[in-house]
């Protein structure tokens, strides 16, 4: 992962990947029906994400993972939320009640640190990443995961070319090449996205962007 890339983004607050409403993907497909009043969800590469509220207000204890500090700091007080602060190995815990986000390097996450995860959501996390990691990705997700836990995937499909991200093109067949081994995967949708939503993509004259759903289950 380009950890400077990501946090001169931050920086410069360019965050085009960042959204101010709840995701119509999680509202629709939370699985609140197979979850116990104790959930404990992970949301990986979180940004300063308002879905981690959303998820947080139905009860879910909240464990984000995040590279920028800056982003973490902002989630906290861009929401008037109080924040905790601590250091553990690689990482910089910041905590507010039942909502943790943890600072440092994804690829360096520990089951120790996570504790045993219900339910994961990525928005955006699979898509920023370039086709080498998105397999180092999928096989610490797998790591992370505990049997029977379900995993929310949101992604785009646009193009063939890897070189163009982030966010990233990841069609159906990689994800079954990725996840397939570890996970049974479920179509759910598909729905266009609007251009303009991503403007880096919009830049690059990308036109047709598909949001693709699936819901995966930890072998």
């Amino acid at each position: 992962m380009d950890h400077d890339f990501w946090h001169q983004k931050w920086k410069n607050n360019e965050i085009g990947f960042h959204r101010e409403e709840i995701n119509e993907f999680l509202q629709k497909y939370y699985p609140s029906n197979q979850l116990s009043s104790k959930t404990k969800v992970f949301v990986p590469l979180c940004g300063k994400s308002i879905d981690m509220l959303w998820l947080n207000q139905r009860g879910a204890q909240v464990v984000g993972s995040e590279l920028s500090l800056l982003a973490c700091q902002q989630f906290f007080t861009e929401n008037n939320l109080e924040m905790e602060h601590s250091e553990s190995n690689e990482f910089i815990h910041l905590k507010h009640n039942s909502i943790e986000l943890l600072s440092g390097d994804f690829f360096k996450l520990s089951l120790a640190q996570l504790g045993k995860i219900d339910f994961c959501y990525d928005r955006a996390a699979l898509v920023a990443l370039p086709p080498d990691l998105r397999i180092q990705y999928a096989n610490k997700m797998a790591e992370l995961l505990p049997t029977g836990a379900l995993y929310l995937l949101i992604t785009y499909n646009y193009s063939k070319d890897n070189t163009i991200g982030p966010p990233f093109s990841v069609d159906s067949n990689e994800v079954i090449n990725l996840f397939g081994d570890n996970f049974t995967i479920t179509f759910l949708e598909q729905q266009a996205e609007d251009p303009n939503s991503l403007p880096a993509l919009a830049k690059r004259g990308i036109s047709q962007i598909m949001n693709q759903i699936y819901m995966l289950k930890r072998k």
